[in-house]
């Protein structure tokens, strides 16, 4: 066997060494970059961006829902099916050892049978072992290249996988803001209905004593009606993100029927420990931080590898088949030397279907002619995200502070109102109309109270993470 591979290794080694690769050099796709790309400075990545926020319930969430969240279990197990691929690609480059017995027994019908009189008798037994190994020497890369795609495809699936993971914290902090936010006018809206309940108590009185008119008794039942259905839609909305919340969480079934399960407080909204400090301009390493980024370019070196594996099609493969064998008839006599034999073949292939090679590498270059778009789109988006995102958190600030000053503005407008209804100077209507304006104007706040703090998070999805000051 020793001398067996001390023949084998030199011409081996000598025909692996000469190899090449038929993949065309890579290079990533020029595209035309914003201004602020030269010039903002690189923020230092913060994985649990969501501690900015200094809320210690949200914290928990976060870190239930990474753990538990079924769509990063997807992405855990696909990355080990990405790293099993990888290891069958790699395996490709090495030879393939092979192991067999046999055993036989031959029974002649006469003494003087040819193969009675070769093996002896009219009854003999043959036993033989082998021990091979082959080997399809990779001299134009066909399988370097093979392999190296498979760890592309891993390095994508891992990307992949750190995308979902950065969009289930996202989702798991904008539901819980949203809970808050539903909870929030769930809670004015049942104050309101409560408080347009008594009041047409009082006004019914005031009707049967004939001291207002049909018209304003009408309105006050229709505004009963407008506020208890906008509880409804309050619980249902909050209904929603409860159990949407619970899903990223990967709670059970039971768990996502138990009403209230979850809860965040209706303050929240306006009492949170911090408000995190967005960076100004794009951070310069936005290319290599975005995971759907990163997963989009792994793809795209993938298709590059495959078209130096379609290629090594139209050439000669070379193969080498080493044996170890015995052969014996007899079972106990089957390890001895003089019963053992060697062998060493060599193979070649010549490709004749030309044709249907060539389709085969103008597929792989097809692909990645999809792929340098894909990979394009996705830097494309990541832009768009990105400036949507920091135009949508500073607007709604502005947004969260107009219709905090309304709702103060009007607080004080329903009183006037009601103080000169009941003194005879206005008519109902213009009462309601300002209690009405007033809780409008709540419910806007508290959306956009959610949508600003959600704005924040999605600023955070769009950088492919949190940053460090």
């Amino acid at each position: 066997m020793t001398t067996f591979l001390t023949r084998l290794a030199p011409a081996a080694l000598i025909l692996t060494l000469t190899g090449c690769s038929l993949a065309p050099d890579y290079q990533r796709p020029s595209m035309e970059l914003p201004a602020e790309w030269t010039v903002a400075q690189s923020q230092t990545l913060q994985e649990k961006w969501w501690e900015r926020f200094g809320d210690t319930t949200l914290n928990s969430l976060v870190e239930e829902a990474l753990t538990n969240n079924r769509n990063i279990s997807q992405a855990l197990a696909r990355i080990d099916q990405a790293q099993a691929g990888f290891g069958i690609a790699r395996d490709a480059l090495l030879p393939v050892p092979a192991a067999s017995g046999e055993g036989a027994r031959y029974m002649a019908r006469s003494a003087t049978s040819p193969i009675a009189l070769r093996q002896g008798g009219k009854n003999t037994h043959t036993f033989s072992g082998l021990l091979a190994a082959s080997w399809t020497l990779d001299f134009w890369g066909k399988y370097w290249n093979a392999a190296e795609s498979a760890r592309e495809s891993l390095v994508a699936t891992e990307a992949a996988k750190d995308h979902v993971m950065l969009s289930v914290a996202a989702g798991t902090v904008e539901a819980y803001f949203w809970l808050s936010a539903y909870t929030w006018q769930e809670s004015i809206a049942a104050s309101v209905l409560k408080n347009r309940e008594e009041s047409l108590r009082i006004y019914q009185n005031r009707f049967d004593n004939g001291q207002i008119s049909d018209l304003d008794l009408l309105s006050i039942r229709a505004n009963v009606e407008i506020a208890r259905n906008a509880l409804a839609s309050a619980r249902m909305a909050k209904n929603a993100a409860e159990t949407s919340l619970a899903v990223l969480l990967g709670r059970s079934p039971a768990q996502i029927m138990k009403e209230g399960a979850l809860k965040a407080p209706a303050s929240l909204m306006t009492s949170l420990a911090r408000t995190p400090v967005l960076p100004a301009g794009i951070p310069s390493d936005l290319l290599d931080r975005r995971p759907d980024i990163r997963q989009a370019e792994a793809n795209l070196r993938a298709t590059n590898y495959d078209i130096g594996s379609a290629r090594a099609n139209f050439f000669p493969s070379f193969s080498l088949t080493g044996l170890l064998g015995s052969a014996s008839i007899e079972l106990n006599e089957l390890l001895r030397s003089r019963n053992s034999y060697t062998a060493l073949t060599g193979g070649i292939t010549l490709p004749l279907n030309f044709w249907t090679i060539k389709r085969g590498v103008d597929a792989a270059e097809a692909s990645k002619k999809a792929a340098v778009a894909a990979y394009e789109l996705t830097v494309q988006t990541a832009f768009k995200d990105v400036r949507d995102a920091l135009v949508s958190q500073r607007e709604l600030a502005n947004s969260v502070q107009a219709l905090s000053r309304q709702v103060e503005y009007l607080n004080k407008a329903v009183g006037h109102a009601r103080s000169r209804y009941d003194n005879g100077f206005a008519s109902y209507l213009e009462m309601l109309t300002t209690e009405s304006n007033l809780f409008s104007a709540q419910q806007a706040l508290a959306a956009a109270h959610a949508q600003h703090l959600a704005s924040i998070a999605e600023v955070c999805l769009a950088l492919g993470g949190g940053w460090k000051n």
